[in-house]
C-alpha cells in the first residue's frame, strides 16, 4: 500500500546552505516516490502564491498551505478555511490601541494594507517579502477576509496581545516583526486524507522548523532533517541527513520507499 508523504519546504525540500534551492537528489526522490505509487504533497505555512513556484519546479500537484488552512489537489484549491475573523479583528484593534505597527493580507498576493506609517518604519527591510500599501481609511471590520496579519511589536511586549497565540506566530526579519498565521499543518493533512479516502496511518511527514512541531506531534511517522531544530529532532521518529546532503533521498532509500 502506498504511503502519503507531506514535505515542508524551507530547510526540508530546499537547502540551508543554498536557501530556496532544491537539490537533484530531492527531485529524484520525489519522482521515484510518485512512480512507486505513493501520494506526495507539500505541507507549508506559506501562502499558496509563495509555494506555487516550488510546486511547479518539483512537479508536486498537491499541497497543504496557509499553515493547514488551504488544500490544493491536482493544482486546484479544493478547500480554504480563513483564520478566526473575530480573533484577527481583536488583534487589529489592540495593535492600533497600543500604537504597534500592523498590516493585513486580504488576498493570496504580496500586497498588504496598513493604516499608517508605523509598520513600515518598524518592520525593517521587507521589500523582498511583500508590498505594503498605506490606506488611511482602512477599516479592519469591513476589509474582507483577513488571511494573515503582520505586526511590529517591541521585544518583550508580545504578551500584550495574547490573542496572537490563538492563531499562531512566527518571527521574520528583526525581533519586532511577527507574522500571525496558522500553524496546524496536520489539520490540513487530516482533511486531505479524508478527501482521498486514505488511512492516516500511512502518513509520513518531513520537516525542520518550529512550525512543524504540531505536525510531528500528531503524525503517525515523522522524519526530521539533520538541520532541524533540536526540539523537532527530539520528537521525530527518525532523523535523516540534512537538506544539503541528500537527506530526503537517503531516508526514502533507507525505508525502502524508493
Amino acid at each position: 500500500m502506498g504511503k502519503l508523504f507531506f514535505f515542508d519546504i524551507d530547510g526540508t525540500l530546499t537547502g540551508v546552505e543554498k536557501p530556496g534551492y532544491i537539490y537533484e537528489s530531492t527531485k529524484e526522490a520525489i519522482r521515484q516516490l510518485k512512480a512507486n505509487g505513493h501520494f506526495v504533497a507539500l505541507a507549508t505555512g506559506r501562502a499558496a502564491f509563495r509555494a506555487r513556484m516550488f510546486q511547479e519546479e518539483i512537479g508536486i500537484e498537491n499541497m497543504i498551505c496557509e499553515g493547514g488552512n488551504q488544500l490544493i489537489m491536482n493544482w486546484e484549491t479544493v478547500e480554504y478555511t480563513p483564520i478566526d475573523q473575530q480573533v484577527a479583528k481583536t488583534i487589529c484593534e489592540k495593535a492600533l490601541a497600543y500604537d504597534f505597527g500592523i498590516a493585513i493580507s486580504t488576498s493570496d498576493t504580496r500586497v498588504r494594507f496598513t493604516p499608517n506609517k508605523r509598520f513600515i518604519e518598524d518592520a525593517g527591510d521587507f521589500h523582498d517579502f511583500m508590498d505594503v500599501v498605506i490606506d488611511e481609511k482602512l477599516d479592519y471590520q469591513n476589509a474582507g477576509i483577513i488571511r494573515r496579519l503582520f505586526l511590529t511589536i517591541p521585544k518583550g511586549k508580545e504578551d500584550m496581545i495574547p490573542e496572537i497565540d490563538l492563531i499562531g506566530r512566527m518571527h521574520y526579519g528583526n525581533d519586532q516583526f511577527i507574522i500571525v498565521e496558522p500553524d496546524h499543518k496536520y489539520t490540513g493533512i487530516t482533511k486531505m486524507c479524508k478527501r482521498l479516502g486514505k488511512d492516516e496511518n500511512d502518513v509520513v511527514v518531513f520537516g525542520d522548523g518550529m512550525n512543524d512541531r504540531k505536525m510531528f506531534q500528531e503524525a503517525p511517522f515523522s522524519i526530521a532533517m539533520g538541520n532541524a531544530i533540536p526540539e523537532l529532532k527530539a520528537i521525530a521518529d527518525y532523523v535523516c541527513e540534512d537538506s544539503d546532503h541528500d537527506g530526503i533521498y537517503l531516508a526514502c532509500k533507507h525505508f525502502g520507499w524508493i
